[in-house]
């Protein structure tokens, strides 16, 4: 027997999930009949803790997912994290310095690289479980990190194709450096803040004359690496000098004066100090005039360098004052003024960066750039909110070659080895493929591949014993869904056989082996031990020296074999760009990738446009195609990008932790549970625009669900539900449908408005209007549903009103499940509407007529009720009303509904002078009420107000319908309701100012 608990408790939501997660409810449905909807989860940092915009993210995914699978498309959402080079190092070295006293120098690059592992599994183990209770509907089968096993595969070959057409490249370049760090900043990782210095003004003696040239600057202490000083040619003042020389003050070092139109003539001192090497706008400068770009004042620990005379080796931040102290005393100072500006510094730790020329990899990518400007012009992306199309535009405009190397050890390793000879190679596994495909012994091909990619990951010294070479190969793969890490390499490279089929056979040899290494079985294990040193021994790679081995690589160009990899890694962004297609198992052809590329919809922050959404859309371009489909191959990474909003606190302040305004989801989801939390992340705003979040909202959708819950109550009575078997919904469907005629006017009212609401709903997803739909759904549940039908249902109960009921009970928690679907799915089991609401399809339409008349009769209704409580008439003391022809309306066969609902005497048919007026559809409707409790100057101003409205809506109406366009272009059914809708506020006008007449006449 089925029992209905008072309140629903959100605590058993965990229940919930685990019911969906077992039963593989979040895998994709092969049975789907509809196209399919794929959308990859952009991956949170994994040393993070999910905050409040995390939820956002989730909920708004979330919606799109679990509406798919209802209207029965092929649905797939993939879950990944993304290592997070630079925050997931700084947090692994602190922790280490303070555990241990150790840096990360002292353990080398394998032992730390360790460390960072096991840290990073336990903050993914919190990230997945936390996504689990903000409700998240993952296919957590097939979760992804940015350096899984696959993932360092797919990058690698990425590389290499790009390396091979010359669009990576080794170049100095201007860069960010930062001191903390180490490592090189792209521009997004720069904040600008504000910076209280020096603008000192230093005075270039023109060798061998007494005169100079006075130069003001913020940055002293980089005038030993200046090459030039640059003046305007069309400077009067200074003209005479170009091609002079000057002399650097303390260090007495001759450099040239330059003519450049980039000299502003209005800006201080109207010269420039020339330094390179330290100044962005100077390193463009000294391009154009092939000045030398290999002197430095500044090493990368932010100290000067040994050409800074006495100053050398000082903190670059404490030398200012003691370069400007000199520079005093020897009479090169014109003057020293205090002066605020903004400096960059880094986002990660706020060390103050250095602009430093420095050599880097970059990444330069014109061909699929012009690819992804078309695609935006041609509207072949579709980007919500559309404003955004502008700003991607300009973006890709003005876009750089890319920096993407770091000095890290975290991350993706630079897949180039130099030999001794200086020449650059690039590998990826294929080299051993490369190797192996002339040789009759093809079956060391695989153990080959796989000891390349851990060698090239960090994860694997070289050389190596086989007991590491076994340690490595069994260590959990960081995606639990993998296994194993030699696990992971089988499936990939099972994937990949069947391109090699002539390969497959050693694959499942090699799996056999590995898996008997750690048999219980001590044959076995002997015997998987010699197959293993005998593969090894076999190697076309592999040098055996006593008990180790050193995997060999060999230089293209001259075959040199002392090959050294990079230990710069990739910019973390790298592997993120890559996203689209190998979250789906890329590099190798899978069928998902086949299937659900490109992506339906990418969703993700607005400010996150520029260096991810473009970006990805660069590198789809250049790297999804297919020789064999090149032709018709939709190379685009997505369909749809959606950009939601960033969430603020309730004052619209950015939430911040030194603002103690940050909110934790987790908080909220125990005090409320998850879906008045999901409901308050997507009510009352719109894409791209900002939403200030607070718990009055918490507290509102709160009210509606216990609102839904008490509606469900009192239909599971009503229905005598409890002992009942399960309700089918065809079953309720057909028998609606076939029986139209026996349903009461309230049944036809509420069930049309349905057929709307389906309508309304479905449009607006499918525009990704998620706030439209169920503000509609709020809309109809509040206002039609529980305070009309339900209420009215208790007093005109037709023979299939228990029917409609549950069947509108049954629709609304189908349209409610995407954005609340715990308390729908606890909801629908207590109705007993079927197994799971989360894999049924979403509600059709009854096509129902509706009769207006209702809608007239619930105005009335809701008009007097609003006019009793402003006339504190209480809430049982019977009135008496006058309805203007009330027998010849049709809604007086609706008399006894409305004197109970509204507790009325009688319905009088003539006019009556100790009355509260007002007008109704054009329906003039009084209420009588004691003359002592007559307030009609009240009344009376608020006849004018609404006079003086109406009057403005007509004088609108009137112009609409005089404008010759308007007639021209509009449908001609439009045209005709705006001109009923004239004449109807006419009517209303006349009979508005009749009653202002009469109560004028009263009040003399």
């Amino acid at each position: 027997m089925t029992t209905f608990e008072k309140n629903y408790d959100h605590k058993k939501n965990d229940k919930i999930y685990v019911n969906w997660e077992t039963n593989w409810y979040f895998k994709e449905n092969d049975d789907a009949k509809n196209w399919n909807f794929f959308i990859p989860l952009p991956p949170p940092n994994v040393t993070w803790v999910l905050h409040i915009g995390h939820a956002q993210m989730l909920t708004i995914e979330d919606i799109m997912v679990r509406y798919n699978r209802m209207i029965w498309k092929k649905t797939l959402w993939i879950p990944w994290t993304d290592h997070a080079w630079i925050s997931t190092q700084v947090v692994v070295e602190k922790k280490l310095k303070k555990e241990k006293n150790l840096t990360r120098q002292q353990l080398w690059r394998v032992k730390f690289l360790e460390e960072v592992w096991n840290f990073v599994k336990q903050s993914r183990s919190t990230i997945i479980s936390q996504s689990k209770k903000m409700w998240a509907s993952l296919d957590w089968s097939k979760e992804q990190f940015t350096l899984s096993e696959r993932n360092f595969r797919a990058v690698r070959k990425v590389f290499k194709e790009l390396y091979n057409k010359n669009k990576i490249y080794k170049s100095s370049y201007m860069t960010n450096w930062c001191p903390r760090c180490q490592t090189v900043l792209s521009d997004l990782e720069v904040l600008m803040k504000e910076w209280q210095g020096k603008l000192v003004y230093i005075k270039y003696f023109i060798t061998w004359k007494w005169d100079s040239i006075t130069v003001a600057t913020t940055r002293p202490e980089t005038m030993f690496a200046d090459v030039a000083i640059a003046v305007n040619p069309s400077d009067k003042r200074y003209k005479k000098y170009i091609w002079k020389t000057v002399q650097i003050p303390i260090v007495n070092r001759e450099i040239p004066v330059i003519g450049d139109y980039d000299v502003d003539i209005s800006f201080w001192t109207w010269a420039l100090k020339i330094t390179p090497t330290h100044d962005k706008a100077d390193f463009e400068i000294a391009k154009r005039h092939n000045l030398p770009m290999d002197l430095y004042a500044i090493d990368k620990d932010w100290n000067l360098t040994d050409m800074c005379w006495n100053f050398a080796w000082t903190n670059a931040e404490n030398a200012v004052e003691l370069v400007i102290d000199y520079l005093e005393n020897i009479w090169n100072i014109d003057k020293v003024e205090d002066y605020t500006h903004n400096v960059p510094r880094c986002e990660r730790c706020d060390t103050l960066v250095q602009p430093l020329v420095s050599e880097q990899w970059f990444m330069d990518i014109q061909e699929a750039w012009d690819k992804s400007m078309q695609a935006i012009e041609k509207w072949e992306v579709n980007v919500v909110p559309s404003r955004f199309n502008k700003t991607f535009y300009q973006w890709l405009w003005n876009l750089q070659p890319w920096c993407i190397s770091r000095q890290l050890w975290w991350g993706h390793r630079i897949p180039v080895w130099t030999c001794k000879n200086w020449h650059k190679n690039v590998f990826d596994e294929d080299i051993v493929l490369e190797k192996y495909k002339n040789t009759e012994n093809k079956w060391n091909v695989w153990l080959d591949m796989m000891i390349f990619n851990l060698i090239a990951d960090s994860k694997l010294e070289n050389p190596f014993n086989i007991e590491k070479l076994i340690e490595v190969l069994y260590q959990d793969s960081f995606v639990k869904a993998q296994w194993k890490v030699y696990e992971s390499y089988i499936e990939s490279y099972r994937l990949k056989s069947k391109e090699l089929w002539k390969y497959e056979k050693e694959l499942e040899k090699l799996q056999k082996i590995l898996e008997s290494v750690k048999s219980e079985d001590v044959d076995m294990i002997i015997e998987a031990g010699n197959d293993l040193a005998t593969y090894l021994m076999a190697s076309l790679f592999l040098k055996p020296n006593d008990d180790t081995y050193f995997f060999e690589l060999t230089c293209s160009e001259c075959w040199d074999t002392e090959l050294v990899q990079e230990e710069d890694t990739l910019d973390t962004w790298f592997s993120s760009w890559l996203w689209p297609f190998t979250v789906l198992w890329r590099p190798e052809k899978t069928d998902l990738l086949k299937e659900f590329y490109p992506n339906t919809v990418l969703e993700t922050w607005y400010d996150i446009i520029f260096f991810w959404v473009a970006r990805m859309m660069i590198m789809s371009y250049e790297n999804m195609w297919w020789n064999e489909e090149k032709n018709n191959f939709d190379w685009k990474p997505f369909e749809n990008v959606y950009l939601h909003w960033l969430v603020r606190d309730e004052k619209w302040k950015k939430m911040s932790k030194s603002k103690w305004n940050v909110i934790d989801p987790l908080d909220k989801i125990k005090d409320y549970g998850a879906d008045p939390l999901r409901l308050s992340l997507v009510l009352w705003t719109t894409p791209g625009n900002d939403l200030n979040f607070s718990d009055d909202k918490l507290d509102y959708n709160n009210r509606f669900l216990n609102k839904l819950w008490n509606a469900s109550r009192f239909v599971f009575n009503k229905a005598e539900i409890e002992d009942s078997d399960w309700i089918i919904y065809e079953e309720l469907y057909s028998l609606l449908k076939e029986n139209k005629e026996q349903l009461t006017s309230f049944d036809t009212w509420i069930l049309s408005w349905l057929d709307e609401l389906i309508e309304q709903v479905q449009d607006s997803m499918d525009k990704f209007y998620f706030w439209e739909a169920f503000v509609n759904v709020q809309k109809y549940v509040w206002n039609k549903f529980c305070d009309w039908y339900i209420e009215i249902s208790k007093y005109d109960d037709g023979p299939f009103t228990p029917t409609v009921l549950l069947y509108a009970l049954w629709t609304i928690y189908k349209l409610l499940h995407p954005v609340v679907p715990f308390i729908t799915e606890a909801l629908w089991a207590k109705m007993k509407f079927g197994w799971n609401l989360m894999m049924s399809n979403f509600p059709n339409k009854l096509w129902i007529q509706r009769d207006e008349t209702i809608d007239l009769l619930v105005d009335i209704i809701i008009w007097l009720r609003t006019l009793r409580s402003k006339n504190n008439i209480k809430p049982h003391q019977k009135i008496d009303i006058f309805i203007e022809n009330f027998k010849d309306t049709k809604i007086s066969k609706y008399e006894d509904i409305l004197k109970k609902i509204v507790v009325v005497w009688n319905i009088l048919e003539k006019d009556n002078w100790d009355i509260i007026t007002d007008i109704i559809w054009n329906q003039k409707i009084w209420i009588i009420i004691p003359e002592s409790e007559v307030n009609y100057k009240d009344r009376l101003r608020e006849l004018e107000n609404l006079l003086l409205e109406e009057e403005q809506f007509l004088n609108w109406i009137r112009k609409l319908l005089s404008s010759p366009g308007f007639k021209q272009n509009a449908n001609e059914n439009v045209v005709k309701q705006k001109e009923s809708k004239k004449e109807e506020i006419e009517a209303k006008i006349l009979k508005i100012k009749e009653e202002i007449s009469k109560l004028k006449i009263k009040l003399k």
